[in-house]
């Protein structure tokens, strides 16, 4: 049979094409992903995620209700949501969305997880990964067994729930068509020491893909004395109690898979007033700024701080931790060196990758897009 060349072109685009494909999946596979944490409730239209190169977005948050799963209590607002997330995937294919359950302060978990009340509570969580048609889950308990300072009900058997709950949404999760998919279940983790005792990271990284460690807060409203939000290591000063590597390498002794760790990034800031720098010293007495009353997230620090209203960027080499001050105010944020410095980080210590806390923080053209286009390899962002 005589095979026409119109034929053979055809063939060859399509062989081609296939090898694009299969090259750019494993290209992904090798290079660190980018992860996105984004308000389920924000207007999709706003959120260009395919467009800035983001790898996973974690749809924050759904609540919990007894064994039940919402995003709202109101039946309205919580189908308007689901909307929303529908549209998101639709303008987004290619990233993954996966639901994150749970968030800073959001009972149930305790109770949820319980022998008694905890398939009711993994099927529903399935049920709605179904509906909305969704890439993974991500549990955001913050923390098994620890009252998160009395926000939460807590208590000692949190610590082996949290593991039957990962183990249970691991088994659900295989059991959903499409297993080439690659459905991806994750958990958030705190940066303090006592988190260790209080989950089984051992067993849990069994059945997790990545972990994404909230690698800031570092220092913040509750102290009395500036610092730095995210420091990546201890200043010159040794004045840091905490650093972005100590935590990271606390997840690494404790046996974690490096290739699992998401580094956490904020898109927020932390700021003090009435501070008196003196001798260069970045670490003085202030009064904490309610972050809660005044925007200080990277969005806003673009358009109103940076080089104005006689701002100075300052740049502790050594914390690679990036500050303004303008005589008066002292303002912790992170910038393009500082994290071009954590993304070295990543890259040397051949982490999974990294996770940003949150979008609607960041600038247009701001944090994730840069950290983006430095895991891609583009140059164009050094």
């Amino acid at each position: 049979m005589k095979i026409s060349l119109y034929t053979k072109l055809i063939v060859l685009f399509l062989i081609g094409g296939m090898g694009l494909y299969y090259y750019q999946i494993a290209s992904a596979e090798e290079r660190p992903v980018t992860a996105v944490y984004v308000e389920a409730w924000r207007d999709p239209d706003d959120v260009k995620l395919d467009e800035k190169n983001v790898d996973i977005a974690l749809l924050a948050f759904a609540k919990i209700d007894g064994t039940d799963i919402v995003f709202d209590k109101d039946k309205g607002t919580d189908e308007l949501i689901r909307a929303n997330i529908k549209k998101m995937t639709e303008a987004n294919k290619r990233t993954k969305f996966v639901l994150a359950v749970g968030g800073y302060g959001v009972d149930g978990f305790s109770d949820a997880t319980l022998d008694g009340n905890r398939y009711l509570f993994t099927e529903n969580i399935m049920n709605t990964v179904k509906e909305l048609d969704l890439d993974g889950v991500d549990i955001d308990w913050e923390y098994p067994a620890h009252d998160a300072w009395g926000t939460q009900k807590s208590r000692p058997e949190d610590t082996k729930n949290f593991t039957s709950l990962m183990r249970e949404l691991r088994e659900k999760l295989n059991m959903l068509p499409h297993q080439n998919r690659g459905y991806l279940l994750t958990f958030a983790a705190g940066a303090q020491d006592w988190y260790f005792d209080l989950v089984e990271l051992d067993e849990v990284m069994k059945y997790a893909d990545y972990v994404n460690v909230m690698s800031y807060d570092l220092t913040g409203k509750w102290s009395p004395m500036t610092g730095y939000n995210a420091n990546l290591y201890i200043d010159k000063h040794n004045h840091s109690e905490h650093s972005v590597d100590q935590v990271i390498q606390g997840f690494l002794k404790h046996g974690v898979e490096s290739k699992k760790i998401l580094l956490g990034v904020p898109s927020y800031s932390y700021a003090w007033k009435d501070v008196k720098m003196k001798d260069g010293n970045p670490f003085s007495p202030g009064k904490p700024v309610d972050i809660d009353k005044v925007d200080l997230t990277y969005k806003e620090i673009e358009a109103k701080y940076l080089n104005k209203k006689g701002f100075k960027r300052y740049f502790d080499d050594k914390a690679k931790a990036a500050f303004l001050y303008d005589g008066n105010m002292f303002i912790s944020y992170e910038d393009k060196e500082a994290l071009k410095a954590k993304v070295d980080y990543i890259r040397n210590h051949e982490l999974g990758g990294v996770m940003v806390w949150e979008y609607h923080k960041d600038a247009e053209d701001g944090i994730i897009s840069y950290l983006s286009k430095q895991i891609i390899g583009d140059q164009e962002a050094e």
